[in-house]
């Protein structure tokens, strides 16, 4: 793991990464530390960056990606992306998937690709995020891996 970045694994860092998603506007009370794989990107013993994998069988979705505002464009997204990216390789996962309403041109660079809601895994259709969180507007993007 990389030295800034933090396992969230305990509910007072569970309620940091919550507070730090909310203030940028997105999605919190459905997330699990349990369950889910989330890390805060850490600067000086401050969490300022967030994100996290729900593993779905041999697929996971992406979510929980912000950035603290005032300290945007430094690649801290890049840098938990890529985290994320290398730890669904490593549990030999088949593909990420995400949704997006204003960030696909970030992923697009990252190597995600936007697809039809159709294409989306069964499993993944059952989430949260899918079923009730994320309006249908939103735009769903592919990593194969």
């Amino acid at each position: 793991m990389e030295p800034n970045l933090k396992i969230i694994d305990n509910a007072e860092s569970f309620d940091v990464f919550r507070n730090l998603l909310r203030s940028s506007s997105l999605p919190a009370d459905d997330l699990d530390f349990k369950r889910d794989m989330l890390v805060g990107y850490m600067e000086d013993d401050s969490m300022v960056g967030t994100g996290g994998l729900e593993v779905y069988g041999d697929y996971a979705l992406l979510r929980s990606l912000s950035v603290k505002l005032g300290i945007r464009g430094k690649a801290l997204g890049t840098t938990i992306t890529e985290h994320l990216i290398e730890q669904a390789r490593k549990r030999k996962l088949k593909g990420i998937f995400l949704l997006t309403e204003n960030a696909h041109g970030f992923f697009q660079r990252k190597g995600f690709n936007v697809i039809p809601r159709e294409e989306v895994p069964k499993e993944l259709n059952a989430s949260s995020e899918f079923s009730h969180v994320c309006p249908t507007s939103a735009v769903v993007m592919h990593l194969a891996l």
